[in-house]
């Protein structure tokens, strides 16, 4: 009888993660003391937090609309677009296009974010890597360069756009 009282104890101080309540937990978050598992925590400088609390900490960050997505779109689809162009006239020096095709990627993004403002959507950097890679994708197949060498430079320079548009916390 003491083994089942005791054992009835045990079972009612678990505690279950709040996204997966099939986890016993005994990891709170240090902002919302909601129970989570160690899947659901994020470690920060304080301590554990959860998911949630960190996306609405993040949330102060974005504050970009659907227009400024637009212009991010349009403006690295114009950066995208040079890209292969630029590569054209850079010819056989591959070690040239190796600065110049970032540079372009970044310079694209940098213009677009200075057109919006400095306000930044949570997909902000999605939306710029896209922009630069579908115009610059049209623009190689329309000038007949579609190679190789340019999907290479293409990617340096969606990678660009995307790193400019981060936002590290």
């Amino acid at each position: 009888m003491n083994d089942q009282l005791g054992q009835s104890t045990l079972e009612s101080d678990l505690h279950y993660c709040a996204v997966h309540p099939q986890r016993d937990t005994e990891l709170r978050c240090n902002r919302c003391d909601r129970y989570m598992c160690i899947d659901c925590a994020v470690r920060t400088p304080v301590g554990y937090t959860c998911r949630q609390c960190v996306r609405g900490h993040e949330d102060k960050f974005y504050e970009g609309s659907a227009v400024d997505y637009g212009l991010v779109a349009a403006i690295c689809a114009i950066g995208g677009a040079l890209t292969p162009f630029a590569m054209m006239m850079i010819g056989g020096f591959l070690i040239i296009g190796f600065i110049v095709a970032p540079a372009i990627g970044g310079t694209a993004a940098q213009f677009a974010l200075q057109l919006t403002k400095r306000r930044r959507g949570r997909y902000s950097g999605y939306v710029a890597a896209g922009g630069v890679l579908v115009g610059g994708l049209v623009s190689a197949f329309l000038l007949g360069a579609l190679n190789m060498f340019t999907l290479l430079f293409l990617a340096l320079a969606t990678s660009a756009a995307y790193a400019r548009f981060k936002v590290t916390i």
